[in-house]
């Protein structure tokens, strides 16, 4: 049904990763292992970048635990955030041997590192660029300021910078994302909720609670807070690309999101806040109890979703190998408000029980039209026959959908398997079923629990059948 395609794809860090694991460990275990690391993977960035910014180690930037949890990780981009991790490490390297006055090794070394990071997220590659970027262009205008600047000083200076960054810029171009786009919408109301994605949990309380704390200490000591050469340019120009940037870009979604917290990551990375240790003490007691209730509501729930794990596993138990599964949610993508069990959304967000449905892949070996093969994104394609009843980067269908005996267009362009499905699929499974339950005709129910339910497909309707 499927077969690896690997490719120049900006998106294959952790596929890299996970097919290597998989040689030694099975799917969950190596699962958790990859989400481990695009957990930590931000936060040590952000340490070691702060550590050669001072020159010193503080305890300002483990406070970034605040934001390892945020809606971008819930979401699952595993390949963004541990671009994000690598781009501070790379921008610390550069920083640490231009200082030593090896600014040629510091290009050498980071040509290497920015192909590296290329293959996992194009966002580490121009946070990289922006990170060194800025580092440099603060130190150009010292020099003009100071009366120093020299063609040959910034010749100096941006040679190194296009020798680091080539790697990348030929990788884009020989890739499939390099392709002409639609960009998403730009919606300004969004945006100020978006600015919480940093904090986001699945508690609006916890993550309210977080972001003002946040918040309200930036305003406390911004005045006096110190930051690193070229940090305030860096934030200055996220804060820019924050206000136009679009929601989806070359099929990236939650763009503004990402910069709202790459925003929230360079202050724990670049900024050092000047405050007497009775205040540091206090700051660093709140930080640290806001770290560990989140981290714990996280264990709770993340405990408490095995229940709705185990539901979908009772219920695909019956599947076959090489079946053909159709998943259908019960309850809109968009409707977060009022969920129970609270993990199965993000608040304001976005429900996050959309993929489940690859257990089926995982466990039974079925087929399951939702599997990630976009060729401009994954190295993985969907084999023929199956590729016409599969469709990348879509969520599951809406159940009312299914007892349309007409699809929109807008229906088409969410699952394009919809035309014939009856004849298509052998099952098709409901998650989160609503009340009350109405299934379409040819449906007959094989296993049904509180959350979710699976069908046999036994028949097309007489008229579907005649045309």
């Amino acid at each position: 049904m499927y077969a690896p395609r690997w490719g120049i794809l900006p998106n294959i860090g952790m596929d890299v990763l996970g097919v290597s694991l998989l040689k030694f460990v099975e799917p969950h275990f190596g699962g958790r292992l990859i989400l481990a690391l695009s957990l930590f993977a931000p936060v040590v960035g952000v340490v070691a970048y702060s550590r050669v910014a001072f020159g010193r180690f503080t305890y300002w930037p483990l406070a970034s635990g605040l934001v390892a949890w945020n809606a971008i990780f819930f979401l699952g981009f595993m390949n963004f955030l541990l671009s994000v991790g690598l781009a501070f490490g790379a921008a610390a390297l550069w920083m640490m041997l231009v200082r030593r006055g090896q600014r040629w090794s510091a290009a050498v070394l980071l040509a290497g590192a920015v192909a590296v990071i290329f293959f996992c997220h194009i966002f580490g590659v121009l946070l990289t660029a922006l990170l060194i970027g800025s580092y440099e262009l603060a130190r150009l205008l010292d020099l003009r300021r100071d009366g120093a600047f020299t063609l040959g000083e910034g010749l100096r200076t941006c040679l190194p910078i296009a020798l680091a960054l080539s790697p990348a810029v030929a990788l884009y171009l020989a890739s499939p994302l390099s392709g002409d786009s639609t960009p998403g919408t730009w919606d300004g109301l969004q945006k100020v909720f978006v600015t919480f994605a940093p904090f986001t949990v699945y508690s609006t309380v916890l993550t309210v609670a977080a972001g003002v704390v946040f918040f309200s200490f930036l305003v406390l000591v911004w005045r006096h807070a110190v930051f690193a050469q070229g940090v305030p340019l860096a934030l200055a120009a996220l804060g820019l690309v924050f206000v136009v940037a679009p929601s989806t870009i070359k099929n990236g979604t939650f763009v503004d999101g990402r910069l709202a917290l790459l925003f929230a990551l360079l202050i724990f990375a670049g900024m050092q806040p000047r405050i007497t240790p009775r205040q540091g003490l206090l700051a660093g007691l709140v930080f640290a109890a806001l770290i560990g209730i989140r981290t714990g509501y996280v264990a709770w729930a993340w405990i408490d979703h095995r229940h709705d794990v185990a539901d979908v596993r009772s219920a695909i138990a019956e599947v076959k190998p090489g079946s053909r599964v159709l998943v259908a949610r019960g309850q809109p993508g968009y409707k977060t408000a009022g969920v129970s069990p609270p993990e199965r959304a993000l608040p304001g967000m976005y429900r996050l029980d959309g993929h489940l449905g690859a257990l089926l892949v995982i466990e039974r070996r079925a087929f399951w039209p939702l599997m990630f093969a976009d060729p401009a994104q994954q190295p993985l394609m969907v084999k023929p026959p199956y590729d016409r009843i599969a469709h990348p980067l879509a969520e599951p269908v809406d159940w009312p959908v299914l007892n349309r005996d007409r699809f929109t267009a807008e229906d088409l362009a969410a699952a394009r398997y919809l035309p014939d499905w009856r004849a298509n699929f052998d099952y098709v499974l409901l998650i989160d079923p609503p009340t009350p339950l109405q299934p379409p005709s040819g449906l007959m129910p094989v296993v049904s629990n509180g959350y979710a339910v699976l069908y046999r497909v036994t028949s097309a309707p007489a008229a579907a059948a005649k045309r």
